[in-house]
């Protein structure tokens, strides 16, 4: 009977655990969808070129990180990346809107998710610090994938012109530039975390909510909606 009882228990404890942790993830992935949405809407608004693809992967990265800090789950940093993309669904819902517009984005988020989490998990397994070559892997991979999902799906629909992928600027931008800058953006925040004092940095403690999560997961859709 005292077994029955403690499995229970057990069983219980595993279920508050697993709905904290997808508050948590839904928390951290509706925040990214907020900044993807209104930070795009307003450098987009910009009447000078932004390159956003040097701004975004880097907010992705501290969102995901955010949510495995809490969590001490490795796959929490792609299930936050993929209710990150899941928000830009929504545009398939609006008339009009092309469907690259939200492929495109979509697919990026699920490919910085999946980088991200493959690096973290090898480090975690090789016992092994975040190195710049890490960020360099992590920030160069996501666009290979891009690539590959170009290539394999977008162009063959139709959904994309060939054109608009294998131009050489655009290609040294994004490829190199872009992905250059965002692994040097999310080294220097690797370094200066590691060099600020355990007292100092230490975070406020966020009570995470499955209910205020999924309102706020809700918000974001529609903010997304209107944008």
């Amino acid at each position: 009977m005292n077994k029955q009882v403690c499995n229970e228990e057990i069983t219980i404890c595993e279920q508050k655990k697993k709905m904290y942790n997808l508050s948590i993830v839904m928390f951290w992935g509706a925040i990214w969808g907020f900044m993807e949405a209104t930070v795009g809407y307003a450098l987009h608004m910009l009447p000078f070129r932004v390159p956003t693809g040097s701004i975004f992967f880097p907010i992705g990265y501290y969102f995901m990180q955010k949510s495995y800090k809490e969590t001490k789950d490795l796959k929490s940093m792609f299930h936050t990346a993929a209710i990150g993309a899941s928000i830009k669904l929504i545009n398939l819902f609006i008339p009009g809107t092309p469907l690259s517009k939200v492929i495109n984005p979509t697919a990026c988020i699920l490919l910085e998710g999946l980088s991200v989490t493959l690096v973290f998990k090898l480090l975690k397994h090789r016992e092994k610090a975040m190195k710049f070559i890490h960020t360099l892997i992590m920030s160069l991979s996501w666009r290979v994938g891009y690539y590959i999902v170009c290539f394999a799906i977008t162009i063959p629909l139709g959904l994309m012109k060939s054109s608009s992928v294998v131009n050489k600027s655009r290609f040294i931008e994004f490829f190199f530039v872009n992905g250059f800058i965002n692994s040097l953006i999310i080294y220097a925040y690797i370094k200066i975390l590691s060099q600020i004092p355990g007292k100092i940095n230490k975070e406020r403690v966020i009570k995470y909510n499955p209910i205020i999560s999924t309102c706020l997961f809700v918000f974001v859709l529609v903010v997304q909606w209107l944008i």
